[in-house]
């Protein structure tokens, strides 16, 4: 049977369907972009939640979210803390932006722009474009200020945040006022893009950053205690109230605490944090006032304010992108498609197209369109601050729940490493309960992933304590699929067992990406709109598990079916659920991960290669990884094709390649893959696991060979599923940027299925010093258990 040829024809077969198939989108597309009549207008408040906005904190924005489209958004930038200067400079590239500080981790307020006539000068612009245009993003700091003058429009800043934003490549804004007070009607007149700095919350917990007459009588002072001259220590610097109070406690001899000590009240920050929000909600008042009839507004919180990042608030109303309406619903766009969740990334891209400007290289954004909201607004926001809530407790729990997970998982190692020598017990009673049990943990162990996913389907962040009820829903999941896995007569087989718990894993997998990905969305193993690596299709992590349970279940299924004489039925049954299963995670708006199909192509192959006992050769895996590529070339052209603002990550990819920008998103993936190996967990689990793999399982025994190769004559397909799983596990190491968690991941569910198989095989085969049976009888593929 030329299995070889069946794959390179079903590869082609594949690539025609594609280049005749219309690719499909999971959201409304933004119409073609059309001017409003008004002036688009953004105002940016860093750390607004929807969490504090209520008809009694913040009436005026209630009550424009009741008018508004609205959403959680995403902020993250270049790190995983965006501070206000990150989140303007964002804004300005279309792209991930970030000011160089000098600590790393401590945000800093804008600086005071230089008035110039009735616009300003952002100082310091140019090192911000400098700097962004050499990081891993290559952000063009300055684009959106650009482009506006481009098509001879003006640009309104209000406040020195709003100016970072609305400057152009030169840091020039055209009008500047330094805050909402100065604001009045005719300050609209001629202005086509304006953007409002509300920076109260951020005011309250940063520091401002130095001036630049506070940076001279530094300098001098530093000179003077070298020997120079300087003005007196006390003369003016610009510096703030704040930094002032603290200077005098020093010259009074006072120990000024890192902290300051928390107020006996304990409530006095959050009375505070509530003043600013309707300080906030005032100055909002005064845009919304002074703003002329048919002026597009939005309001997003652009930043951080303190601590670390999280999903912010969001709204848009008035004429958006493509003379859409956005008065009732929530936000989306083609970079998340989920409905009520947008990036900041969007942001540059939405006000343009809402100027009639379309999609800019080198923007990552895509426009915000509007999407069906619940009909009240009390419940519409409730579930944006359930999602967040969702996304927060997933964020703090992952680095427990990964380091729990690797600890589990070496001891589920130890432990069998333990058990399996007790084959030569003399105790049969004491070695079949070591074994039994050894079987249900090794099955629960490779269960743990998909249950995480199935946790979703419990609506754990609605708990009072959504932590422990995540972990509850997890466990329950694996509960149920072990019981499923050993209830039935089917355990007495050495596969069933492993077939039945691989391919819920698969199945699970394999729905969530043909129903929204909804299962992988804030999910321990998934991923969250905070970290904002991705927002649907197929994760990395989610990929190592779906993979390796499908060519695993390909193996479980084919097990059966040579043993009734229908290899060829075996060989046809591996390539369909491979052929699915490729489908489904490289099709643009499913699974849209352009590594995966490369991983899986060569692991597929070696799997059915060895399934139709055909050897594996190199020319035959180059062949079907040429196919695969094609594929992927076709994938992405096809994508390409679509407006700039419906692709996807290939399109998006082949956009880049054809502008010359791909290098700096190859570079940056390679960087991060080779990163991935300090993560010093994971690297551990992927040792450990093949440690165990190879020198335990496949250990020589008294039988002269390996529990392993023993569990191979019962169950040869287990090698090719086994083998298929390991070098999908290395592609995918080598090209996705999760790196080592795409082989940790997998060998979480390939090594402890094996193992199942291997304590079957242990539990059929008679102790070399145990009695010998009255009767012998040649081993077959089903024992009692």
């Amino acid at each position: 049977m030329a299995v070889g040829r069946w794959l390179s024809r079903a590869l082609a077969v594949l690539a025609v369907l594609l280049a005749v198939t219309p690719v499909g989108t999971s959201t409304a597309a933004a119409p073609a972009p059309r001017p409003g009549p008004g002036p688009v207008v953004l105002v940016g408040v860093p750390g607004l939640r929807w969490s504090e906005i209520g008809p009694e904190a913040t009436p005026n924005l209630w009550e424009l979210a009741r008018d508004s489209a609205i959403g959680d958004m995403s902020i993250r930038t270049v790190t995983s803390r965006t501070c206000p200067v990150d989140g303007w400079l964002t804004v300005s590239a279309g792209q991930r932006a970030a000011s160089e500080r000098q600590t790393y981790s401590i945000c800093e307020l804008p600086q005071l722009p230089r008035i110039e006539g009735d616009g300003a000068v952002v100082p310091g612009y140019s090192e911000h474009v400098a700097y962004n245009a050499a990081s891993k993003f290559v952000a063009r700091v300055g684009l959106l200020g650009d482009t506006v003058h481009a098509n001879g429009g003006t640009t309104l800043a209000v406040g020195p945040g709003a100016a970072l934003a609305a400057a152009d490549s030169d840091g020039r804004v055209d009008r500047y006022l330094g805050g909402v007070a100065g604001l009045d009607e005719a300050a609209w007149d001629g202005v086509d893009l304006g953007v409002v700095d509300l920076n109260d919350l951020a005011d309250l917990y940063l520091d401002p950053p130095p001036s630049p007459a506070a940076e001279e009588a530094e300098e001098d002072e530093e000179a003077e205690e070298l020997g120079g001259e300087g003005p007196d220590s006390g003369e003016e610097g610009g510096s703030w109230d704040g930094g002032e109070a603290v200077e005098e406690a020093i010259e009074e001899g006072e120990v000024v605490e890192e902290e300051p000590e928390p107020d006996p009240s304990e409530y006095s920050e959050l009375r505070e944090r509530r003043e600013r929000l309707t300080a906030i909600d005032e100055d909002l008042a005064v845009v919304l006032d002074t703003l002329p009839p048919g002026s597009t507004l939005m309001v997003a919180g652009i930043s951080v304010e303190a601590g670390t990042s999280s999903l912010n608030a969001a709204l848009l109303r008035g004429v958006g992108p493509g003379g859409q309406d956005f008065d009732h619903g929530y936000l989306t766009s083609e970079s998340t498609r989920r409905p009520g969740l947008v990036t900041l990334t969007d942001i540059t891209t939405t006000l343009l197209h809402a100027m009639g400007v379309d999609t800019l290289p080198g923007t990552v954004g895509r426009a915000w369109v509007e999407a069906p909201r619940p009909p009240g607004l009390t419940e519409a926001v409730g579930r944006l601050v359930e999602f967040t809530t969702a996304a927060e407790v997933v964020e703090s729990l992952v680095p427990g729940f990964f380091s729990g997970l690797v600890a589990l998982q070496l001891l589920i190692y130890a432990a069998a490493a333990f058990a399996l020598k007790r084959y030569s017990d003399r105790d049969l009673s004491k070695r079949h309960l070591v074994l039994s049990v050894t079987r249900v943990v090794a099955l629960g162990g490779a269960a743990f992933p998909v249950s995480s996913y199935l946790a979703n389907l419990i609506p754990w962040w609605s708990a009072a304590l959504p932590q422990l009820a995540l972990l509850g829903s997890v466990l329950l999941a694996d509960a149920v699929i072990v019981a499923a896995a050993l209830a039935g007569p089917w355990r007495r087989d050495i596969l069933a067992p492993t077939t039945i718990v691989a391919g819920i894993t698969t199945l699970v997998l394999f729905a969530d990406l043909c129903t929204g990905s909804n299962l992988q969305m804030n999910s321990p193993t998934g991923y969250t709109p905070i970290v904002a690596g991705r927002f649907y299709g197929l994760g990395n992590i989610a990929f190592a598990t779906f993979a390796t349970g499908m060519l695993m279940t390909v193996a479980g299924i084919a097990h059966l079916l040579p043993a009734r004489g229908r290899r060829a039925w075996a060989v046809v049954a591996a390539l369909a659920i491979g052929l699915a299963t490729l489908f489904v995670i490289g099709w643009p708006g499913l699974g849209t991960d352009f590594g995966g199909v490369l991983a899986i192509v060569p692991g597929l192959a070696v799997t059915v290669l060895m399934i139709a006992g055909l050897r594996v050769t190199l020319s035959r895996l180059a062949v079907i990884g040429g196919g695969a590529v094609a594929v992927i070339a076709v994938l992405s052209y096809l994508d390409y094709l679509r407006p700039p603002n419906e692709r996807s990550h290939f399109g998006l990819f082949a956009g880049q390649f054809v502008d010359g920008e791909a290098w700096p998103v190859v570079s940056r993936k390679i960087g991060a893959m080779l990163g991935s190996l300090g993560n010093w967990q994971l690297t551990l689990l992927s040792a450990c696991a093949l440690l165990f793999l190879f020198a335990v399982l496949n250990k020589p025994t008294d039988w002269r060979m390996g529990v392993l190769q023993r569990v191979y004559e019962y169950a040869p397909t287990l090698r090719a599923g086994l083998t298929g799983s390991l070098v999908t596990a290395l592609a995918g190491f080598g090209l996705n940027d999760s790196g080592i968690a795409i082989p940790a991941l997998a060998l979480t569910v390939a090594v402890p299925l094996t193992l199942a198989a291997c304590v079957w095989a242990l539990q059929r085969e008679r102790p070399p010093h145990a009695p010998r049976p009255s009767a012998d009888g040649a081993p077959d593929r089903h024992a009692p258990v």
